[in-house]
């Protein structure tokens, strides 16, 4: 794969491609891939979650990254869950709520004694891993440390 940018994410995205059909398998239903969801009647309101289920009321989040999260990482999952959360109120009914990972590291964190954690499991959200190649794996790792260098 080539990268015009040392921050590019192309590898990330095609790993969360094969980790959403990996998931679609592993539930036996029909997702959506990264559909924009309107919450409210405007342009505005809306979420992009990385697969959806209206029929089955499934919504969730991949995040395809290897070894020990940043804080970042776990303000974005922080905020994912908040719109998963959101969905549920503006619909009126509970969503299943997946975060899906394919680290252990990852999801021992989440899994773990942090707030977010805990977050994750009040707001019953389930914390899914999928095993990838290792060959995925290391273009993951790869791309990761191309992007900490450019952010350093």
């Amino acid at each position: 794969m080539v990268n015009a940018y040392k921050s590019n994410s192309d590898e990330q995205q095609y790993a969360e491609h094969i980790i959403f059909n990996e998931v679609k398998s592993i539930l036996n239903i029909d997702l959506i891939e990264n559909p924009k969801i309107y919450l409210l009647n405007n342009k505005y309101t809306y979420i992009n979650p990385d697969f959806y289920s209206e029929e089955y009321c499934v919504v969730g989040e991949i995040f395809a990254h290897i070894g020990k999260p940043k804080t970042g990482q776990d303000r974005k999952i922080a905020s994912d869950i908040l719109k998963m959360l959101l969905l549920d109120k503006v619909k009126g009914k509970v969503y299943r709520k997946i975060i899906v990972v394919c680290d252990e590291n990852e999801e021992k964190k989440l899994s773990g004694l942090s707030t977010l954690a805990e977050s994750i499991r009040r707001f019953e959200v389930e914390v899914m891993r999928v095993d990838i190649s290792q060959e995925l794996r290391e273009q993951i790792v790869n791309a990761q440390k191309r992007q900490s260098m450019t952010n350093q």
